[in-house]
């Protein structure tokens, strides 16, 4: 079955996230959703003294009293086809991921992410942001304030840089295809006095190629500030959704640097879809 694994930690962000899910699985015809909750307690030092085995078990009661809510809630706004389970244990967020993709056959992580001010970013933004620079699967960010509606339109930020090897291609065209959506390719930080140069024709021809059967709407912006470039079109063009695709070098290298990070996925209401080059096979 078509898996998601929601990852929540029953804040109001994540129980959106949660929200935001079921909806993408009804338009993309996912039939198998995961909730889980990791209780995992962080300690300062190692010579604090660990939990008593009491206070895990009420943990994971807990837990798993919440999950059942949250699931028996989901249940009445989704397609009633969709298979919700529940899981909760004390691993870190992040072994708990990795784990599931490959037991479960994960094809999509979602969490919720917010921050207004730096406590919550702090809190909040953490295990979303490292959940992204390590998962292997797509990756789905949904900010508080992301409406639940039918995607229509979506944005892929590209930068013309060995276009055909870093392009996810197949996966995005099954993304686009099921959502029945209008695809925008965004080339962000680009710069106009090499417009001209042998190699960027070299990559524009490449770009075409790949893309011009889905009939997308192709884009430039050389803003200096390529997460406010990207939410800048976003907001103009009326995305719903903007996809990246993180590499360890040239555009993106510093996607995950905290302050760029927190431009792109703190400062919008417009999920973020992370796919890594690395596993797809195109």
């Amino acid at each position: 079955m078509k898996t998601i694994l929601v990852a929540t930690d029953f804040s109001e962000t994540a129980s959106h996230a949660a929200y935001y899910a079921v909806s993408i699985a009804w338009q993309i015809g996912f039939s198998r959703i995961i909730l889980y909750h990791s209780y995992d307690i962080p300690y300062v030092s190692s010579e604090l003294p660990l939990p008593e085995p009491a206070d895990i078990k009420q943990l994971h009661q807990q837990s798993l009293e919440f999950l059942e809510y949250l699931r028996n809630d989901l249940l009445t706004l989704g397609n009633q086809q969709t298979l919700i389970e529940i899981h909760t244990d004390e691993r870190p967020l992040m072994l708990a991921v990795q784990a599931f993709t490959v037991e479960e056959e994960i094809e999509l992580v979602v969490m919720g992410i917010r921050g207004k001010n730096k406590m919550e970013k702090l809190l909040l933004g953490s295990n979303s942001l490292n959940v992204a620079k390590e998962c292997d699967v797509p990756l789905l960010l949904v900010p508080l304030e992301a409406p639940i509606e039918r995607i229509k339109r979506i944005a892929l930020a590209t930068d013309l840089k060995e276009v055909a090897e870093i392009s996810p291609v197949v996966t995005i065209k099954k993304l686009i295809h099921a959502l029945k959506a209008k695809l925008f390719i965004l080339n962000v930080d680009y710069n106009e006095s090499e417009h001209y140069s042998p190699d960027i024709i070299t990559q524009q021809t490449a770009l075409h190629k790949l893309w011009d059967d889905e009939n997308p709407a192709y884009h430039f912006t050389n803003h200096k500030d390529c997460a406010a470039g990207i939410m800048s079109f976003a907001e103009e063009n009326d995305i719903q959704l903007v996809i990246a695709i993180p590499r360890k070098y040239a555009f993106f290298q510093s996607l995950f640097h905290r302050s760029l990070t927190e431009k792109l996925a703190y400062h919008s209401h417009i999920p973020l879809l992370f796919i890594k080059r690395s596993e797809l096979i195109d």
